[in-house]
């Protein structure tokens, strides 16, 4: 099954970031044992929760080979913690998640009380190149048989740069993105999901990840591991609910949407969250039938593109979720699909709007009421934009 590109067209970036003169902070590097980081992340030192390994990206043999290196001596990639304000002590992870990860996994023990979530991913090393006697070994496997390599594994360097009295969430996010500049993206929504820690975050995670609405869209059969489908059930949400207003900084956008829903998850978040959550489901079913393999994707050149575009994700899934133009546009299937790609061809600041700049307040406000105006000039129904956007 071939994965949909999600195009980084109005996607979160470092451009949204606001400067801070005071962005720095007090960094000391640390070189820890394996041992010591196993100890770390069993005390709940390191954030490392087990529902990460649903968003697991690497596989076991990357997993393995990297558990190679460190037996082996070969030099590794550092990580970079940053420190808890609220726990001190505590660290989020900003970079070397996976690694982490695949030394959880690998020495996660069924007698420790602490390990219970993680010993059903117990890593069984596979694919190695260098150590091939410890293929098919688990941890206690390699200790009792192979006492000197145990030994090595236990022994080796973890250098941790630590990230203490940082002074806004943009710093970490600055960091996040350089460390990720020229390699494979990772999505903001993994450190956002470490910054604002909570019921709503952890709805979004898991019901994200179950939806199998969002498989289809992203051509998928678990949670993505990037978590781009959270990111997409975000910002559903954040334009559904309204808790803010969208004024041309998605991240700010995103973040102060999470922080609300957070703090207001008893009294009205987890109604407004669990509401707007069963409406993206049915957006994106009801997209599915209408525009079928098409939904979310642009339409230039007579033809629609391969790539699912964030933006059009937005405008199409909201006037999905309406109920009244949601009917309309399952039963008027052609009509939908041509007056789309009329709008495609004739408005070129629609396309403009889902093309570049498209984080603006007028980019998405053009989006969101181009398609409405279309929609309500087939169909004779009065259309509305998002709570989040400003309503004439």
């Amino acid at each position: 099954m071939t994965d949909i590109d999600v195009v980084d067209e109005s996607g979160e970036d470092e451009s949204d970031l606001v400067a801070r003169e005071d962005d720095e902070a007090a960094t000391t590097t640390v070189d820890w044992t394996v041992e010591t980081v196993v100890s770390q992340m069993r005390k709940g030192r390191i954030d490392l929760t087990p529902s990460f390994q649903r968003r697991d990206a690497w596989t076991r043999v990357a997993k393995s080979r990297y558990i190679e290196s460190l037996i082996q001596r070969y030099p590794v990639p550092q990580i970079v913690l940053a420190e808890d304000p609220k726990r001190p002590g505590r660290y989020l992870v900003i970079d070397g998640k996976q690694r982490l990860l695949s030394i959880r996994q690998f020495c996660a023990d069924g007698n420790d009380p602490r390990d219970v979530d993680w010993i059903s991913e117990k890593l069984r090393l596979t694919g190695l190149t260098e150590a091939k006697k410890l293929n098919g070994k688990t941890y206690e496997k390699m200790d009792s048989d192979f006492p000197a390599e145990s030994m090595r594994f236990e022994n080796a360097t973890v250098r941790a740069v630590l990230l203490r009295k940082w002074h806004s969430q943009d710093f970490l996010y600055t960091v996040f993105y350089r460390l990720n500049s020229g390699s494979l993206k990772l999505s903001p929504q993994e450190l956002r999901q470490a910054l604002y820690p909570g019921p709503f975050m952890d709805y979004v995670d898991k019901t994200s990840g179950s939806s199998t609405a969002l498989q289809w869209l992203l051509n998928k059969k678990a949670p993505d591991r990037r978590m781009v489908d959270a990111e997409l059930m975000l910002r559903f949400i954040s334009y559904y609910v309204g808790a803010v207003p969208y004024k041309g900084n998605l991240k700010k956008f995103l973040d102060e949407t999470a922080e609300k829903l957070t703090d207001g998850w008893d009294a009205w978040g987890k109604s407004a969250a669990v509401k707007a959550g069963e409406a993206l489901e049915i957006a994106i079913l009801s997209a599915q039938e209408v525009f079928e393999q098409d939904a979310c994707k642009k339409y230039v050149r007579q033809r629609f593109e391969r790539t699912l575009n964030r933006a059009l994700f937005d405008v199409q899934m909201h006037y999905f979720a309406d109920p009244n133009l949601r009917d309309w546009q399952l039963q008027n299937k052609p009509e939908t699909i041509s007056a789309f790609q009329e709008l495609s061809r004739k408005d070129s600041a629609f396309i403009d709007s889902v093309t570049s700049t498209t984080k603006t307040e007028a980019a998405v406000l053009k989006r969101f009421t181009a398609w409405g105006e279309k929609l309500t000039e087939i169909s004779g129904i009065p259309y509305t934009l998002p709570p989040a956007l400003p309503n004439e």
